[in-house]
């Protein structure tokens, strides 16, 4: 079996099965004496919130963002500088993906909206990954068209692909004190099996966040109801036993 041209894409696929923001698009900036970060993770927009931080004589202690996620990698590298500078992190819109998973927990304190969304769809973690359905054709081509074959390969595939990062995420939940199945939770049969049809991530309560390691949470006037300002789409909750 040639896989050669195939994993690349469909790890890519696996992981970031929602489209992100060009990182171009992207905006790093200071405003009212608070770092944005306002766009998909980018390893140039990292640099960039890096070197402003620097740069300010009197160092700012809130980070706000906004970012429907990105690559695992930069988000851990983000999470990690967050943890590392002991910095809030304000959610007034969105922060899903890899922002949830790795920026959002790595939070000293964590300022919420009443109707923002922190939303997680899986980490490297998962049992089984989405992949899109021109990817899993391209793959099932190598199993005579059977796309259940093609679906556990490519499982199986991805799992041996991000093995180095699945450590380094292990090692990244650790050093912040939070559980690192926040990032599959949402995954369980009970969950998805429930989960409305046009859902494309879960979110959790504030106790369910505490739960789950995550502490600190202040809502701006709550309670806090999550949802999504683009149509037709939404988000389901998860609660943690």
């Amino acid at each position: 079996m040639n896989l050669k041209y195939i994993l690349p894409a469909l790890v890519a696929a696996a992981l970031y099965p929602c489209s992100v923001q060009a990182e171009d698009d992207t905006q790093v900036y200071m405003m009212a004496g608070e770092l944005n970060y306002v766009g998909g993770l980018s390893a140039e927009a990292n640099e960039k919130l890096f070197a402003l931080y620097d740069a300010q004589a009197k160092k700012p202690t809130v980070l706000a963002i906004r970012s429907p996620g990105g690559d695992t990698e930069l988000g851990m590298a983000l999470g990690r500088w967050v943890y590392q500078h002991k910095l809030d992190v304000k959610v007034l819109e969105s922060c899903n993906s890899s922002c949830a998973n790795y920026v959002f927990t790595a939070a000293r304190n964590k300022i919420v909206s009443n109707f923002a969304i922190v939303g997680y769809h899986g980490g490297l973690s998962s049992a089984s990954f989405d992949i899109d359905n021109e990817s899993l054709d391209n793959l099932a081509k190598e199993f005579g068209g059977d796309r259940e074959k093609a679906r556990a390969a490519a499982n199986e595939l991805t799992r041996k692909a991000i093995a180095p990062q699945l450590e380094r995420e292990v090692q990244f939940f650790e050093t912040i004190g939070v559980q690192q199945r926040i990032t599959t939770l949402g995954q369980a049969d009970r969950y998805m099996k429930a989960a409305p049809d046009n859902a494309v991530a879960w979110y959790y309560g504030v106790e369910d966040f505490a739960r789950l390691g995550v502490t600190n949470i202040t809502v701006i006037n709550p309670p806090w109801q999550p949802k999504m300002l683009a149509p037709g789409k939404t988000v389901f909750k998860v609660t943690v036993e």
